[in-house]
């Protein structure tokens, strides 16, 4: 590189990620003869399971990041450097970690053992009103010589850790962006957003085998226990959701007690291979579903239908507030044939294009009339699936 500064700037427009902005960083410390055996930095995300991403490069180890939960390491924090800084308002600190006197921090028990004699540590603050979460990273350096950083090095940092400030603060918000994307929208519908495809109206027709999943009696039992009630909800969408995950499929919406997801079928995943692991996430979500039940005293039967045809997949909604989702003839399909559960009393419904591709035993429920449908559709459910007789 031609100088640090230069490739700073470079990798913060270039959209690189913090692990290469970090080893590369240290990199060219060291390279100008600054003798680093530790380097830390903490980015607060937004993140309904992630608090804080740490990234740590050591001279023994390299970089490794870590994602800390909210519920983790809050005493951990509170006894760190950084806390310090932050009760007493101060944005730099600078402690011999080899002094008999030294502060008593826990970290600086890990900088002796890489062999660090001193702890550079320093708080940059965001300060944006829109993100009042992203407060602020905090960075910090450790060298190995005795008696610590020169004061032309530790001159040296300072002077660029703005850039690498500003430098992470961009790849934070990005990575912040496509995060929410993920969890708000989805993992696909997420990254067709990012690529562009963000205009009312358009996206693709694909095929797909759909999972259409409801709660039996949530509504009524949502009026007698009020807001105690989310919680348990969330208990329940959970094992809807994460069977979907591991089949592949992905989770398009989820409708107050229910959820949307779709199975894929493209040329690396047949319509055999998609109804599959459609049919498996269904079996897998009725069990996780008697298992919150288990932790309750009112059980919520969870219905569930399984339909295959062609959907459009795009942006639909108003020109200001847009949703990312699918429609078309096979979601009001599967639609009505959950709302049949009730009715033939029978947990899970299978289309005849679901059917007749099943790896399990199936059998017929007989031919129904859906609503909005004219036609007769003969269904069909898991011979093992206790309940309607045709």
């Amino acid at each position: 590189m031609a100088n640090l500064e230069s490739w700073i700037i470079e990798q913060g427009l270039r959209g690189s990620n913090m692990t290469a902005l970090l080893s590369g960083f240290v990199e060219g410390l060291m390279a100008e003869g600054v003798p680093l055996v530790r380097a830390y930095v903490a980015l607060p995300t937004v993140n309904p399971t992630i608090r804080v991403y740490t990234h740590v490069w050591t001279r023994s180890s390299g970089t490794m990041v870590e994602g800390v939960s909210h519920e983790r390491n809050a005493n951990a924090f509170e006894a760190s450097p950084f806390a310090h800084m932050m009760r007493t308002e101060q944005t730099e600190g600078y402690w011999q970690v080899d002094s008999p006197d030294a502060e008593p921090f826990g970290v600086f028990e890990d900088v002796r053992r890489e062999g660090g004699t001193d702890y550079l540590a320093r708080l940059f603050s965001f300060e944006n009103a829109s993100a009042p979460d992203l407060r602020g990273i905090g960075i910090s350096f450790s060298s190995s010589r005795p008696g610590g950083f020169l004061p032309e090095e530790i001159a040296r940092i300072d002077a660029l850790l703005p850039l690498l400030g500003l430098a992470a603060y961009r790849m934070t918000l990005f990575d912040l962006t496509v995060a929410m994307l993920d969890t708000y929208v989805g993992l696909s519908a997420g990254r067709r957003v990012l690529s562009g495809e963000i205009r009312r109206g358009v996206g693709t027709t694909l095929t797909a085998a759909l999972l259409f999943a409801d709660l039996r009696g949530f509504t009524s039992l949502a009026d007698a226990s009020g807001m105690d009630l989310i919680v348990r909800l969330d208990q329940h969408l959970e094992a809807m959701a994460e069977p979907v995950a591991e089949q592949c499929g992905e989770v398009l919406k989820f409708m107050g007690d229910g959820v949307l997801a779709a199975f894929p079928i493209s040329e690396h995943r047949s319509r055999e291979e998609a109804c599959a692991a459609a049919i498996r996430a269904a079996q897998t979500a009725l069990e996780r579903n008697e298992a919150v039940n288990r932790r309750h005293e009112t059980p919520l039967s969870l219905d569930i239908a399984l339909h295959c045809g062609d959907v459009f997949y795009g942006n639909i909604g108003a020109a200001g507030r847009l949703d990312f989702t699918v429609i078309g003839p096979a979601v009001n399909e599967a639609s009505r044939m959950e709302a049949l559960c009730s009715t033939l009393d029978c947990a899970l419904i299978l289309s005849e294009s679901v059917a007749s591709v099943s790896p399990v035993p199936v059998r017929s429920l007989g031919s129904h009339r859906l609503r909005g449908i004219a036609a007769e559709r003969e269904l069909f459910t898991l011979a093992e699936v206790s309940g309607a007789t045709a």
